[in-house]
């Protein structure tokens, strides 16, 4: 029991952290990070960020109750979590080339290092 409570809040709190960048005259999370590698963003690249934290944001509240909501013990819960992120995640860097062809992207590495330093700054970024 206390491991769900533990993963529903951590999940519920990324999901916060992520929706709080939609609000209005925010830079949504994953903006911030894309803007790191790419100064520039074109608009439908923004868009696509936009829509892009939305979809994290939705998918880690579901994750966030998904343990409590499924039939299953916590450590399957956990995997399902864990394999829907992965899904996320893989399948948006295989599909972001389609959407953005001869774009350059950064690459997982460089990615994982640009998440890093939006993630520092956004924490550090006073409230609005």
């Amino acid at each position: 029991m206390a491991m769900r409570a533990v993963g529903t809040i951590a999940l519920a709190w990324l999901a916060w952290f992520f929706g709080r960048t939609l609000r209005t005259g925010r830079t949504p999370l994953i903006e911030q990070i894309a803007r790191i590698g790419i100064a520039a963003l074109p608009s439908g690249l923004r868009r696509y960020c936009r829509r892009l934290t939305q979809a994290w944001c939705a998918w880690l509240g579901c994750a966030a109750i998904l343990p409590w909501a499924l039939p299953v013990p916590p450590v399957a819960a956990g995997a399902i979590v864990l394999l829907g992120s992965a899904i996320l995640f893989v399948g948006e860097r295989i599909l972001r080339p389609h959407v953005f062809p001869g774009m350059q992207f950064p690459g997982l590495a460089q990615q994982a290092r640009d998440t890093c330093t939006a993630w520092r700054s956004t924490r550090q970024a006073p409230p609005r």
